[in-house]
């Protein structure tokens, strides 16, 4: 029942807003940009450098005395992240004033309550510095949620959405539309364990772990999708997010015997502090493809188990 109404909503076609995806695709952009500069705020263990919140030093915009050193990347970070927050907002508005679904209002919404408590976790983090590895955790879960959600949107107001296209049945056996939504919630949590990982709040086995799960997962359904269907709609982006595993895998490994390499180092320092950052941004594509072909897979395949009850209706007459 639950998965008939979602693939019947889906599927409804409204006027197409131009307006409001350029909007989610810009708020996307920089949503990327705010989640490499957290990464060099980790990465450089510039978490600490500003003492105060939401103000810096006791200022809104601080001097060029305050801007030295660690400083940099983490006011950095606050200034982007006020930029994402104000491109929410627009977003949220935009999509009340012209948006004709109120489930993608509602969505763009619930994307600027997610803004709004990343923000909160992010101050929280800077006045309870003790517990800087617990609240990380929450902290990757929003930013990670709130790019999948931005993404989304992104899909639902593309020309594409809109484009009328046949129906295919999914099939019974290994549904990808169950693979494909299993994936994307494993890709979620892997990126949380990394971001555990990286606060020092656990180990490195729990990654590891997840690392070997979402590789199988993602590869048994890009696999299947190639397989069983051949429309550029669906391949693009299966053959994308295996692309971005690949490198992922192999950025993991690199990032993590530079960590090890430098374990004495008086500061972070290079390559491990690149190839951090490159690891953390490509889990972020790699979790932006996956919504994308999630997303589109429900927008084209029917539910098997609908296709299996009508079949056996008509065989009973």
């Amino acid at each position: 029942m639950i998965r008939a109404k979602l693939s019947k909503l889906l599927k409804w076609r409204p006027q197409l807003s131009n307006g409001l995806h350029y909007i989610a695709l810009l708020t996307v952009c920089a949503t990327f940009v705010l989640i490499i500069a957290g990464a060099l705020v980790t990465s450089n263990g510039a978490g600490d450098s500003v003492p105060d919140w939401p103000m810096s030093f006791g200022r809104w915009l601080i001097t060029s005395d305050h801007f030295i050193a660690n400083v940099r990347f983490e006011y950095s970070h606050r200034v982007i992240a006020g930029s994402v927050g104000m491109l929410t907002l627009i977003l949220a508005v935009f999509a009340w004033l012209r948006e004709s679904r109120v489930w993608v209002k509602r969505l763009a919404l619930a994307v600027f309550g997610l803004v709004i408590a990343q923000a909160v976790i992010g101050g929280i983090r800077v006045h309870y510095p003790g517990y800087k590895a617990e609240i990380a955790i929450p902290h990757a879960l929003v930013a990670q949620s709130f790019l999948a959600l931005i993404v989304s949107l992104v899909v639902f107001t593309s020309r594409k959405w809109f484009e009328p296209i046949g129906s295919i049945s999914d099939k019974p056996a290994l549904s990808l539309r169950s693979l494909s939504a299993v994936t994307t919630i494993a890709i979620l949590v892997q990126l949380v364990l990394g971001a555990g990982f990286r606060h020092q709040a656990f180990g490195i086995l729990p990654h590891v772990f997840g690392a070997v799960v979402v590789g199988f997962l993602v590869f048994l359904t890009a696999t299947l999708t190639l397989t069983r269907h051949k429309e550029s709609y669906l391949q693009r982006p299966a053959m994308a997010v295996i692309g971005l595993v690949v490198v992922q895998i192999g950025l993991g490994i690199a990032s993590y015997y530079a960590r090890l390499a430098s374990i004495n180092d008086p500061q972070p320092l290079e390559p491990m502090v690149s190839l951090t950052v490159a690891h953390v941004a490509t889990g972020a594509l790699t979790l932006t493809a996956m919504v994308v072909l999630t997303l589109r897979i429900y927008r084209v395949l029917s539910p098997a188990k609908a296709t299996v009850e009508l079949a056996s209706r008509e065989a009973t007459v």
